[in-house]
């Protein structure tokens, strides 16, 4: 089901960060891109060395930093932070475990990533090197769409009691432990 969120919010967010890309800067920030029609024909273009470099940079860019911001705020918090990937379903990830982890802290580890680089991200869409705005659009797509396990952990984390603790075991395994209703 994640997969399936990670595309949809894919596609959407592509469409709206373009789109605000294309407004802020008109269509000529699309230079990779080039429509000829040459005797009824048309042709289509992509300068893959225009292109190329801003993906590459956003991939690996998203990938690190975003797991980077949730070590860092976990921390903040006095967790020890492991770091790793499951190739099962391509992910990075950085996590607690073996430690109890409060709802309120985990809230805002679990949102950091996405605060963080959307924050950083949307001033340099602005920037009028097209390099940089394309990269910077792409990390917004790629980040917005990699954030689908954070934004599905909020929304649970949201329906449980405030006193709740969390205790990741291992990437595969989180125990809840929500408070006795008096």
């Amino acid at each position: 089901m994640l997969i399936v969120g990670s595309g949809v919010l894919g596609v959407v967010s592509a469409v709206g960060f373009i789109s605000l890309l294309v407004w802020i800067h008109g269509g000529s920030i699309i230079s990779f891109y080039t429509t000829a029609v040459t005797n009824g024909a048309i042709t289509w273009s992509v300068d893959l060395t225009q292109l190329a470099v801003p993906v590459i940079a956003a991939i690996v860019v998203t990938a690190i930093v975003h797991e980077l911001i949730h070590g860092l705020a976990f921390r903040w918090y006095g967790y020890e932070v492991t770091f790793g990937f499951v190739p099962t379903v391509g992910a990075f990830y950085a996590g607690a475990f073996g430690a109890f982890q409060k709802k309120d802290e985990l809230l805002r580890v679990g949102i950091a990533p996405l605060l963080v680089i959307t924050s950083i991200c949307l001033p340099l869409m602005v920037v009028p090197v097209p390099i940089v705005a394309l990269t910077a659009t792409f990390i917004l797509i790629l980040n917005t769409a990699g954030s689908i396990a954070d934004v599905y952990l909020l929304w649970r984390l949201l329906q449980l009691p405030d006193d709740t603790l969390l205790y990741d075991v291992d990437i595969q395994q989180m125990y809840l432990y929500e408070p006795v209703a008096d």
